[in-house]
């Protein structure tokens, strides 16, 4: 199908072809939606969302026009929270070609901030290129069970993430202050480790700090620093299965193992063994293990410790994921596992394997 948009921009240029253009004109095409209403909205500072506008697809084209005071982060949003395309909305014009699809893999042109996260995006998708042969030769050579293939294949991975990293700290030093920069931070996973989101949060100038998105990173920064290496861990109370309060801090050491987990966890039964054969060997050179469960059955909980031989401290409200002290550590996942020396500073930081072997030994 003809592209009909390129009458309207041609239509625009001349609209603006003069002077400083005081107002945002956003004009879209789109097949499948016609007579479906689109918002145009943008966060505010207290984190809600304002509407900055309303269009009705009509003969598969939508319009939104207005002003803002300054650039911002907007969403062309659709009837389902799957449909968001993000903007970088000035006082331009835009030109959307929208995928009913998948709103994000939508074209977008118009303005200098949009136009700088295209580039980036472009080189992140041209770095990943491979990444869809790369999965289906992981997927049939795990099948097969060539184990040396599939290792050069994760290697081959683990590279592309490497230059792709290496890209994305480019642009944030370039960025930084920038709303593009700012967004490239904020897409991130939300769970990032304190150790990775630092660079980039220190990368933001106090302007992007200050604005919606802003806030919202330094959230999950504040979130990952509580855990992080070097900080003295939360003190939390819970009752132990014997109906007694314990506090983690009540409890003296030179190394202790803090482990979020559960019964019906499979990784955490898994790493179990590992676990009771660390506390063996360590126990009798000053090593305790306080076990915290995201359990909300008793009996599964008593039946797990029992049958998995986990002959330390044990503890929990039995809330499950609304457990007070993984609340406070901003547990998202399990096994958590924490190793803490005689102070209560963190050492090591989401551990597993043969790493909490190591953080011990470090200590001891």
């Amino acid at each position: 199908m003809m592209r009909r948009i390129s009458f309207i921009v041609f239509c625009l240029s001349l609209l603006f072809g003069c002077g400083e253009q005081q107002k945002f004109i956003v004009l879209g095409e789109v097949d499948g939606m016609e007579g479906d209403t689109l918002f145009l909205a943008a966060r505010n500072i207290e984190g809600q969302w304002d509407t900055l506008g309303v269009a009705v697809v009509e003969s598969g084209i939508f319009r939104f026009e207005g002003s803002v005071p300054r650039p911002l982060i907007a969403q062309v949003q659709g009837k389902s929270r799957r449909q968001v395309l993000p903007l970088f909305l000035e006082n331009q014009s835009f030109h959307i070609y929208l995928n009913k699809g998948q709103f994000e893999q939508s074209e977008v042109n118009g303005g200098g901030l949009q136009k700088s996260y295209n580039e980036f995006m472009m080189q992140k998708a041209d770095i990943y290129k491979e990444m869809p042969e790369l999965e289906k030769a992981f997927a049939e050579a795990r099948k097969a069970g060539e184990r040396e293939t599939c290792r050069q294949l994760i290697e081959r991975n683990d590279e592309l993430d490497s230059i792709y990293g290496e890209s994305e700290f480019r642009f944030l030093k370039e960025q930084g202050n920038s709303l593009p920069g700012l967004y490239v931070v904020f897409k991130q996973n939300p769970r990032m480790r304190f150790e990775r989101l630092k660079p980039m949060y220190d990368l933001l100038s106090d302007e992007m700090k200050d604005t919606p998105y802003g806030k919202i990173i330094t959230q999950r920064y504040l979130d990952a620093k509580i855990t992080a290496k070097g900080e003295i861990a939360p003190d939390f109370t819970l009752l132990t299965p014997e109906g007694d309060s314990l506090s983690l801090y009540s409890v003296k050491a030179k190394v202790k193992i803090l482990d979020f987990w559960a019964s019906w966890c499979g990784p955490c039964r898994a790493e179990n063994p590992n676990m009771v054969a660390i506390y063996h060997e360590f126990k009798e050179r000053g090593l305790e293990i306080i076990s915290v469960s995201l359990d909300s059955n008793r009996e599964a909980w008593l039946k797990a410790i029992k049958e998995d031989g986990l002959t330390w401290r044990h503890v929990s409200d039995l809330k499950g994921w609304q457990s007070s002290a993984a609340q406070l550590y901003k547990i998202s996942a399990v096994p958590s596992v924490f190793v803490l020396d005689a102070t209560n500073r963190i050492v090591g930081s989401y551990v597993r394997g043969e790493n909490i072997r190591t953080c011990v030994q470090g200590l001891l």
